[in-house]
């Protein structure tokens, strides 16, 4: 046992990255961001996700802090500039909640198609039984599917759209590049994409470049007929936009993982609307991905803690001269692969 000290940002880690770290570190588990934010001067690694948000207040106070392990892909609650800055790498477990993003994302569409959450409610409270052709359900296969932004996510999203739906994948990437994918159909830029597709699926990151990518005027792009699905991060889309399509008829509906801020007030123009589903940004942790996404945390940190690169870094070029680069592991041993099954 070390005295190198983790401090975890919420008790949110599976027992699995607890057990695989426990043999060569203490862990400190919150439920409080207050005293995560206190306890960081000792600490040497920190597993942090939303809704705690790492500041470069928090980070000038982590004296010893070597890694910040994000809990998932997104880095946006994490002030990358500060922690690079105090030589503090931060890395992210891209792909480890990808395929539950992309099977929440199609929960999602069909929501919207079979109006599953109406439905429901209208069991329960003793209303008419049977179909209703004045109010028809839609299939989705066959359908085309825009998904912006293309990563990990993305290429779950297509495979499963493309080979158990039938649909017709165009891809939006970052830079316009063309996607080699057998499951994508064609790469268009934003605006045509969004014109052609009855669904679009968006999996951005937050950055200030796609902070409102999809705002008044892509909205305008889309059909009446088609629904969008955000499970990336709030502010990416314009939610003020989104309301005004929704209510005015020029798009059918939306499905909602996140909002900005998060949780939303109970009066949020979008929860008023019935032809919008929400969930509580709860997309990328099914039982299988909590597991992996712990676990890929918990070697990003071993790595870092012995001075090996960890895999998965957020920018690669931070590593060099970083605090965690700097450390000795010569005589240390890591967190084996078999170890994280």
């Amino acid at each position: 046992m070390t005295d190198r000290a983790l401090v975890l940002g919420l008790p949110l880690l599976h027992e699995a990255g607890r057990q695989a770290l426990r043999a060569h570190y203490r862990l400190i588990e919150h439920d409080d961001p207050a005293q995560v934010a206190q306890d960081i001067a000792e600490a040497d690694a920190l597993y942090a996700y939303p809704p705690m948000k790492v500041t470069a207040p928090v980070i000038a106070n982590a004296r010893r802090l070597k890694v910040i392990a994000a809990a998932g892909s997104g880095v946006d609650h994490i002030d990358l500039v500060a922690a690079r800055a105090d030589g503090i790498v931060v890395t992210h477990a891209v792909g480890a909640g990808a395929l539950s993003v992309a099977e929440h994302a199609i929960g999602h569409v069909l929501c919207l198609a079979k109006r599953l959450l109406e439905l429901d409610c209208a069991v329960r409270e003793g209303g008419r039984f049977g179909p209703r052709l004045d109010n028809p359900y839609e299939e989705i296969s066959g359908r085309t599917l825009a998904i912006v932004g293309f990563g990990a996510i993305g290429r779950e999203l297509a495979r499963i759209s493309a080979r158990g739906f039938g649909m017709d994948v165009i891809a939006v990437t970052r830079d316009g590049a063309p996607v080699h994918d057998d499951n994508v159909q064609r790469t268009l830029p934003l605006h045509e994409a969004l014109a052609m597709a009855d669904i679009v699926s968006v999996h951005t990151p937050l950055t200030p470049a796609t902070r409102g990518l999809v705002g008044r005027t892509e909205l305008a792009c889309m059909k009446p007929t088609a629904w969008l699905v955000d499970t990336s991060r709030g502010g990416v889309v314009d939610a003020a936009a989104l309301y005004e399509a929704l209510a005015r008829g020029r798009l059918a509906g939306a499905a909602l993982d996140v909002f900005d801020p998060e949780p939303p007030p109970t009066s949020h123009p979008l929860l008023s609307l019935p032809n919008v589903i929400v969930s509580p940004h709860c997309a990328g942790i099914t039982r299988s991905a909590y597991r992996r996404l712990s676990l890929a945390a918990a070697a990003d940190i071993d790595h870092a803690l012995r001075g090996l690169r960890p895999p998965g870094l957020v920018t690669p070029e931070s590593w060099a001269g970083s605090r965690a680069a700097a450390l000795s592991s010569r005589s240390e041993r890591t967190i084996q692969p078999g170890e994280l099954q």
